[in-house]
């Protein structure tokens, strides 16, 4: 049955009442609101904190890889952002079980405060099976495609074209030593030796010349 047009009217009017969140906490929780687990979703809603956190974490994970080209680095990348989500699976199994003890699961009255918490553990899990079996089917998932793009990436390193050689060395100049060894100046600037000198012939020494002023003999 199609709606009167006093209901169109009325509901028009109600909808004009509902403006959603105005202050800036209520809009930031409010855009989570379509988030569930977020484990198979492909865009990734998160506070800044867990942003900061989840751009260290891919980066990380993703150049440990040391992936060359964008193909590689796309397979690399979706690598560390399935390994951030088993991280956040394991998160949401131990928050399910820290929730248990604030709700009826962990009303239970024991002396031991760890044997409370198992207590506790084991009822939230009784209580909620599908859900843990939920979960461990997502790591399931997770876990096989990180295999199966591992095994894609390793196929695509190992075909990368080898590296260029690098280019020979130049051969340097030799220089030969001389052949007549060093001299070594001693500090003051003078050489001695203790060999004998050979002997030198002598030669006649001429008599002086006469001077104008003297007479002839």
């Amino acid at each position: 049955m199609p709606a009167s047009a006093k209901q169109i009217e009325a509901n028009r009017e109600n909808a004009q009442k509902s403006t959603g969140p105005t202050s800036p906490e209520g809009k930031i929780r409010s855009s989570l609101n379509a988030t569930r687990h977020a484990l198979t979703g492909q865009t990734a809603l998160m506070p800044e904190e867990d942003r900061q956190a989840f751009n260290k974490f891919t980066t990380e994970i993703r150049n440990a890889y040391n992936p060359i080209g964008p193909l590689e680095i796309q397979i690399a990348q979706s690598i560390a952002e399935d390994e951030w989500r088993l991280n956040r699976a394991r998160a949401v199994e131990n928050n399910c079980i820290a929730l248990g003890h604030s709700l009826e699961a962990g009303d239970l009255d024991t002396s031991h405060p760890e044997i409370h918490a198992a207590m506790t553990q084991a009822r939230v899990f009784w209580n909620n099976p599908e859900k843990f079996a939920l979960l461990t089917i997502y790591e399931q998932r997770i876990s096989r495609k990180v295999q199966r793009n591992e095994e894609r990436l390793r196929a695509l390193q190992s075909s990368r074209p080898p590296a260029p050689a690098p280019e020979p060395a130049r051969p340097q100049p030799v220089i030969a030593p001389s052949a007549s060894p060093a001299r070594t100046q001693p500090p003051n600037g003078f050489v001695f030796s203790t060999s004998p000198a050979a002997p030198q012939p002598l030669r006649p020494i001429a008599p002086p010349a006469a001077h104008p002023w003297q007479k002839a003999a």
